[in-house]
């Protein structure tokens, strides 16, 4: 591996999902000579992964955009280190690149974060985005049953995709009591764009039974996941899936790594 790849940009971007694409084509069309660098081959992130292909969708037409507005796109590249004032080091398999910019926008998205209960590391007990990732790269999941389990938005995403490839969604369990999800249905209309793309989900999941205020308790299993026992309303149930992939992602936590990198 060799050091034989420098580049100068005004505004240098680091991470190529919606937000970071957003951001550079922000910044592009103000003029400033703009770089995304993104450690997946494509850009697109975790949101739009595998859609940059497909013309008709609304990932293909920002990506495009991209390249028309002259944006330079660095990608199978990981950022590792600073190594100066406005200077980071970023490695491919092939070439170390020294990337210098003016400005820095970090748009790294968030990883997630587990609160363990019992049986938690059963095999087909995974989180959201790891299950949602799979199956965009290829995993089949068509016939299997699913039960999904967390909180927040991201949630009715998921379920939404698995059940667009064939998985049979059991049921959605989400944390959040009915008031607070209530207050965040309020605080949605003043957004009517996500207002309509919750509705779109709602359609998506009709006849998909959704439980507020419920929580896993426990993965119940030999071996591989059998069962999930969860908890809602004061009440204990157990939800059998019978061998099936299960989603048990609590929540989500940002990725400050390349924030605390950066100082």
């Amino acid at each position: 591996m060799n050091r034989e790849i420098t580049r100068q940009f005004d505004v240098l971007v680091v991470g190529g999902g919606p937000a970071g694409i957003s951001a550079a084509l922000s910044a592009a069309e103000q003029g400033a000579h703009v770089g995304i660098v993104d450690d997946n081959h494509n850009l697109g992130g975790q949101i739009w992964r595998g859609e940059a292909t497909n013309c008709t969708s609304a990932a293909s037409h920002w990506i495009n955009g991209l390249s028309g507005k002259g944006v330079e796109s660095l990608c199978a590249a990981r950022v590792v280190d600073q190594i100066g004032p406005n200077t980071l080091l970023a490695e491919t398999a092939d070439h170390i690149c020294e990337l210098s910019y003016s400005k820095l926008v970090l748009a790294t998205g968030a990883r997630e974060r587990f609160l363990p209960f019992p049986g938690w590391t059963l095999p087909n007990v995974m989180g959201a985005g790891a299950l949602q990732a799979l199956v965009k790269s290829g995993l089949p999941v068509h016939g299997k049953r699913v039960v999904i389990a967390g909180t927040g938005p991201l949630l009715l995403a998921v379920a939404s995709c698995l059940r667009k490839h064939g998985a049979k969604i059991a049921i959605i369990c989400e944390q959040a009591s009915r008031a607070s999800l209530a207050r965040f249905g309020f605080s949605l209309l003043a957004y009517p764009q996500k207002i309509r793309q919750a509705l779109s989900l709602r359609k998506d999941l009709s006849g998909i039974r959704f439980v507020p205020d419920c929580w896993p308790v426990a993965a119940i299993g030999d071996g591989v996941l059998g069962s999930l026992r969860w908890r809602a309303e004061m009440m204990w149930r157990t939800f059998h899936v019978i061998t099936s992939p299960a989603d048990s992602i609590l929540s989500l936590t940002p990725n400050f790594p390349a924030c605390w990198a950066a100082g």
